[in-house]
């Protein structure tokens, strides 16, 4: 029972979360020249960003210690190092989240390494151009001449990198709630997203009402059969078996069957998915088995490939083609 809890992936965020707020309000009380030094950040931000504008020149603080001795200054350093370390805490359940969620298929490693030092390097660019627009253009000059070629698998990906992108920046200024905020909201709807399979199936509209959609899916015994395995006016084989795959994850279950049919040179085609009365689905394939496939190796290799959301799988030959 309690490996169960401790395996829920939103037990681990939610304990990694209320850690992070222990360990920050923890600082904050020990060292409670943290908090200023950061308010003091956004005070000097703010006034460099309105001189420079006013006057068009580089601005200078009176107090504030630049250079090669801003490493000994706290006032200087300990705001960059809060940034850069919670853009990295706050990434890091992105990156969980990423690899728990996304189709293992397509799960690109490197990208999951790109995530979780993207926000970092943000975090150091915004200290570095903030209240200098002519540093602003510069690095805009330099990131222009520099492409970077990556192409993203899907369109979720890109949201990734965005709220990454997005942490970072809000570190760089020292808008560490925002930051946090937005990693715990993102993340909470990223994983109920994925939980509830969010939008796998198309409403169906009559006119302006919501209806069931029982013509898209036809109980389990309507399902349409072949009739013959007999050529047809093509010269093509029909499809003489199904294979009915019970899940309550359709968009996965789907993929991992088209695997092992597509492994096995099966030809196939996806027929409705039925829903059932337990809140499981019946995913359905008309197939073209083959007479070296046995029905039961078939479905053993489908349910042995995902465990985890495949409760039971079928093959079920149709009587002309047992004759």
């Amino acid at each position: 029972m309690l490996e169960k809890i401790t395996n829920n992936i939103m037990f681990r965020l939610g304990i990694y979360y209320v850690a992070t707020i222990a360990i920050i309000f923890g600082l904050f009380n020990i060292f409670p020249q943290i908090p200023y030094y950061l308010a003091q950040e956004r005070s000097h931000q703010a006034r460099a960003s309105s001189s420079e504008l006013g006057a068009g020149t580089s601005p200078t603080v009176e107090g504030r210690v630049e250079g090669l001795e801003g490493l000994l200054d706290p006032a200087t350093s300990i705001p960059v190092l809060m940034a850069l370390v919670l853009s990295f805490a706050l990434t890091l359940p992105v990156t969980w989240v990423y690899r728990w969620t996304h189709n293992k298929k397509k799960y690109v490693q490197t990208f999951a390494h790109t995530l979780l030092v993207l926000p970092i390097a943000i975090a150091a660019v915004v200290f570095l151009v903030k209240g200098s627009l002519a540093l602003a253009f510069s690095l805009a000059g330099i990131v222009a001449a520099v492409r970077f070629r990556t192409t993203l698998n899907e369109p979720m990906d890109g949201v990734f990198v965005f709220i990454v992108a997005g942490i970072g920046l809000a570190a760089g200024v020292q808008l560490l709630n925002v930051a946090f905020i937005s990693s715990v909201i993102f993340n909470g709807i990223a994983v109920a997203v994925w939980y509830t399979d969010f939008g796998a199936r198309p409403a169906v509209l009559e006119g302006c009402k919501l209806v069931q959609p029982e013509e898209l899916n036809p109980p389990l015994e309507d399902v349409a059969q072949p009739t013959s395995v007999a050529e047809d006016s093509n010269g093509h084989k029909p499809f003489n078996a199904q294979i009915l795959v019970y899940t309550k994850k359709v968009e996965i279950s789907q993929q991992t069957t088209i695997h092992i049919l597509e492994s096995n040179a099966i030809p196939w085609r996806l027929a409705p998915v039925i829903p059932q009365e337990d809140g499981t689905s019946v995913v359905v394939f008309d197939i073209r088995l083959k007479k070296s496939v046995s029905p039961s190796t078939l479905a053993g290799q489908v349910e042995k490939s995902d465990k985890k959301h495949i409760a039971k799988v079928d093959v079920k030959k149709h009587k002309a083609a047992k004759a």
